[in-house]
């Protein structure tokens, strides 16, 4: 099989040195044998995170027991069973959630931590799919209690896990607005089903959000961190709740505690990776009973780019210059020996 590691400029070590950070380089590694409750994946595509970058540059390590591999979903077809799995057969075209090693040939994953590709999906979709919906399914329906009628807001809603996010609370029966930071993204992010969208930067972005929703959110799901810190608490209605999620914004925040506690608001956060092994099986357990998100009005990942393997790094720093719509894809299937896929037509 073939996996990505990092590796340093200056040779050996993954760590960021003056020369820049180290460079995704793809080696062999034995092909290995799924154990009891496990599945081996035939990699066709893998998504890409923003985690990603940080265990690149050795500021988020994968959490103990998981590969130094990166990446943390993928789609493609079951390759080997394991003893004692069931429900599953070789040949299934499945995606995967993982705690890393998604950028391979072939990936080891737990069984109840799969999902079904739907049908008529392209490998791309189904590889975008696991992290950003189990991160804003966990969020939005089991941390923060989502209900119909509920009014959220999503800061970064274009990002993988935000275009996800919108969808999804509006097929729970939600209404929902969004924040991007800049005008070029309003328009697309809007016809996911967000109204208003506003520009994040702008000076007038906190009275645009009171004026077409005077009467507050009932959730902010946080991508962002410090940058929207005063939109989300002048946004959030008595009783709110916040979801922080994210901090590339900055993670320091003044806060008035009085008014937290006059305001009744509910104030939280949560790395999904983080979580116990069983967390997140519970969580995808509830995804696969769950019919909003695979409906025909549900939820799809919006595609913003897909590039072959070879061009991981290149991937990498698009993703890093960030401003997309929707989730990078990297199409993995040329390390199988084979041409690489149309990831856009359907597995």
């Amino acid at each position: 099989m073939r996996q990505v590691l990092f590796t340093s400029p200056a040779g050996d070590a993954a760590s960021r040195s003056p020369a820049g950070p180290p460079t995704p380089v793809w080696v062999d590694a034995p092909t290995p044998t799924p154990g009891a409750g496990q599945v081996l994946i035939e990699v066709s595509a893998s998504g890409l995170n923003r985690a990603d970058l940080l265990q690149r540059d050795a500021d988020y390590q994968p959490p103990a027991g998981e590969s130094a591999v990166p990446g943390l979903e993928c789609a493609g077809r079951i390759a080997a069973l394991g003893p004692g799995v069931t429900g599953w057969q070789v040949g299934d075209l499945v995606c995967a959630l993982l705690g890393s090693g998604g950028y391979a040939s072939h990936v080891l994953v737990a069984q109840d931590l799969l999902l079904p590709v739907p049908e008529g999906w392209s490998p791309a979709e189904a590889a975008a799919l696991p992290e950003a919906l189990a991160t804003a399914w966990w969020n939005l329906r089991s941390r923060a209690g989502l209900r119909p009628g509920d009014r959220v807001l999503v800061h970064a809603a274009n990002s993988g896990v935000g275009t996800t996010a919108v969808q999804l609370a509006r097929s729970l029966g939600a209404t929902v607005a969004g924040t991007v930071r800049t005008p070029a993204l309003v328009e697309r992010v809007r016809a996911l089903g967000a109204d208003p969208v506003v520009v994040s930067t702008s000076p007038d972005a906190g009275e645009t959000l009171r004026r077409q929703v005077p009467d507050g959110f009932d959730i902010v799901l946080d991508l962002v961190g410090a940058a929207v810190a005063g939109l989300t608490l002048a946004g959030l209605r008595t009783g709110g709740r916040w979801l922080c999620v994210g901090v590339l914004g900055g993670d320091e925040v003044p806060l008035s505690l009085r008014a937290v506690i006059r305001r009744r608001l509910v104030i939280t956060g949560g790395s999904l990776r983080s979580l116990p092994a069983a967390e997140k099986a519970a969580i995808i357990a509830e995804l696969r009973q769950a019919g909003p998100w695979a409906g025909p009005d549900g939820v799809r990942p919006v595609i913003a780019a897909t590039y072959p393997a070879a061009d991981v790094a290149v991937a990498l720093d698009r993703l890093e210059h960030g401003g997309l719509l929707g989730k990078i894809v990297l199409d993995v299937s040329a390390h199988h020996g084979e041409p690489a896929t149309d990831l856009t037509e359907p597995l």
